[in-house]
């Protein structure tokens, strides 16, 4: 089956994914920093049995990560993509395990922040990834005492999240706007406006100032859920408005340069040896801002495999024992090479 993020998407030349995540706490247990082993054991038996495996019924474990120095040279993106942004869920991997469908599309995370964290994910802006989230939720509030009051909602032990503990967070790629004097400071504003946030997919690194940001939801307490997923649609026909039409600036302000820069980045990822991360996103760019404008009908790359490629790059995990060679520039570089192959 394919991943959830090589599937087709709405909007998905300017949005790479949609998420909701739902954080859960049970109550009579220590948030997980604070949780004993035998707490847990005790907590993941009554969490094992209240989880439907006929939607989430495999189970990964932080531990089956590894150092990297076995067999193989896979760059872990699928459970890169489950373990989360930051890879925060590999501390003390012994309390920490998610079930997920086979897609990847719908997990349950144990022992992260929260107790549980409930979500869903679709390549593209898909809103319904929230109802997909919640019916989960609404399962295990049925199974589990949740811990819950009237008068502030769901309790986390990170405020923000107190009340309906919903995020919900769309990845969007936006070179044009990017790259267009004024654009970015313009568009942050009018986030502001919505009562959102948008910060990019990485602060620092290969990555920073890649055109590549999370916009999400800050409030959960004193907020409804259709009410978070009411100010996302609109904003984001704002942010997908935008950059379009900024990429038809830069794409036909001055075409024969564009289009020069459109064949060097295929090029580029077609044929290169080894590719950092930050070649890859940038090359990508290109391909996202001259491809609709493109009528030279020489190349030939589907919106598909853009997505898949950048959320390859902007995932991918290197494991310990490949951290500082060039294994991984070589490997990244073969990949995208194969995933470009189907399209020729």
């Amino acid at each position: 089956m394919a991943m959830w993020y090589e599937k087709f998407g709405k909007d998905q030349d300017v949005v790479l994914s949609s998420k909701a995540c739902i954080v859960r706490n049970v109550k009579g247990y220590n948030f997980p920093n604070r949780m004993s082993d035998s707490d847990f054991d005790s907590f993941m038996e009554q969490v094992d049995g209240a989880i439907d495996k006929s939607v989430t019924g495999n189970i990964w474990s932080a531990n089956a990560l590894g150092s990297g120095d076995e067999e193989g040279d896979s760059l872990l993106t699928p459970e890169s993509q489950l373990f989360g942004r930051d890879m925060s869920i590999i501390r003390n991997p012994n309390h920490k395990c998610i079930y997920y469908s086979d897609d990847a599309g719908t997990s349950i995370v144990v022992g992260s922040n929260e107790h549980l964290t409930i979500r869903s994910m679709a390549a593209g802006y898909d809103p319904s990834v929230y109802a997909r989230a919640d019916k989960l939720a609404v399962e295990l509030e049925r199974k589990l005492d949740m811990a819950y009051t009237e008068k502030y909602g769901f309790l986390t032990s990170d405020i923000r999240l107190t009340g309906t503990g919903l995020k919900m967070l769309y990845t969007v790629s936006i070179p044009a706007i990017s790259k267009s004097n004024g654009a970015l400071a313009a568009l942050r504003q009018r986030v502001a406006q919505y009562h959102m946030d948008i910060y990019p997919f990485a602060e620092q690194g290969e990555l920073a100032d890649a055109s590549v940001y999370i916009i999400t939801n800050i409030s959960t307490l004193g907020v409804g859920e259709n009410e978070i997923i009411s100010k996302s649609k609109m904003l984001l026909n704002d942010v997908i408005e935008l950059e379009r039409s900024l990429r038809e600036k830069v794409a036909t302000k001055n075409k024969i340069q564009s289009s020069d820069m459109y064949g060097r980045a295929y090029g580029l990822l077609r044929y290169a040896g080894v590719i950092s991360r930050r070649e890859a996103v940038d090359a990508l760019n290109w391909l996202r801002i001259f491809k609709e404008y493109d009528d030279s009908g020489e190349i030939n790359v589907s919106w598909e495999k853009i997505n898949k490629l950048t959320q390859d790059v902007c995932w991918e995990f290197i494991p310990p024992g490949k951290r500082g060679s060039m294994d991984a520039p070589a490997i990244r570089a073969a990949k995208i090479k194969t995933i470009l192959k189907g399209d020729d």
